[in-house]
């Protein structure tokens, strides 16, 4: 959180920053609408990998669960898009300049999925242990996202006021521009999209722990 907090101090800051190059264009007062979407995806159930192939999906996301829990596991995408709407003004006879109308960021979840080992009984207690396990993984998931749209919201707006209009020499090269605009938004957010994954992580590594897996693995004894 501490890295999430400088992150936005910095945007803050950088908003009075302006370039000779389009020195005109940016003092021109832009005040995007901000359309904020998200989604938690459609939680999805795969039983039909054994333990060692749910082993190989989890080496694939850089998880490593261990014991009892090889027999399940939770993954889920982190997706995000930001498009920008444009209008471009011309002032005076020549001065042609394009300005952010809308802004439009989806920030959210895509394919969340619980693996549950086909070599589980269905409805043993090791079973049910698993699935539990497993289905808190993702509700961590949900809350941590939860958490964190306000903070993405806080975010996009510190971003807008940093995001200039361009200076262009002609209205055809108005797409050009707004394409050069989309990418600086996505550029300035990109490092709190790693921020929020970075503390997905951290938050589910309290659930990974070895406490927690002996405790559930008497569970079932």
């Amino acid at each position: 959180m501490k890295k999430l907090f400088f992150i936005l101090t910095s945007l803050f800051l950088s908003g009075s920053q302006t370039t000779a190059a389009a020195f005109d264009c940016a003092q021109i007062k832009s005040s995007p609408a901000i359309v904020f979407t998200t989604s938690y995806g459609k939680l999805t159930y795969d039983y039909t990998k054994n333990n060692d192939q749910i082993t190989s999906v989890a080496s694939r996301y850089g998880i490593a669960e261990k014991g009892l829990f090889a027999s399940g596991l939770a993954t889920v995408n982190v997706i995000w898009e930001i498009t920008v709407n444009t209008m471009g003004k011309v002032y005076g006879d020549y001065d042609v300049c394009v300005v952010p109308t809308e802004i439009n960021v989806f920030i959210g979840f895509d394919q969340p999925t619980i693996f549950i080992s086909r070599d589980l009984v269905k409805n043993s207690c090791e079973y049910n242990v698993v699935m539990r396990h497993e289905q808190t993984h993702q509700q961590i998931n949900k809350s941590a996202l939860d958490y964190f749209l306000p903070l993405f919201q806080d975010a996009v707006e510190k971003i807008a006021d940093t995001v200039k209009p361009l200076k262009v020499a002609h209205i055809t090269q108005i797409d050009d521009a707004t394409n050069r605009l989309t990418r600086q938004y996505n550029r300035k957010l990109a490092p709190l999209i790693e921020v929020f994954k970075e503390e997905l992580l951290l938050e589910q590594s309290k659930l990974d722990n070895h406490t927690n897996y002996r405790h559930e693995k008497e569970l079932c004894k």
